[in-house]
């Protein structure tokens, strides 16, 4: 699950904010949230 939200999170390394802000108000709705992120230069 959580590598496809990655995958609608981000496109071609570069954050996609309207969905990030879509699927957080829709998995945790009315909260207001700050969320740290680093990319990574790596693939497991």
């Amino acid at each position: 699950v959580l590598d496809v939200l990655c995958s609608l999170c981000v496109c071609n390394g570069v954050a996609v904010r309207s969905n990030q802000d879509l699927i957080t108000e829709n998995l945790l709705p009315g909260r207001e949230l700050l969320l740290q992120t680093n990319l990574i230069n790596y693939v497991t």
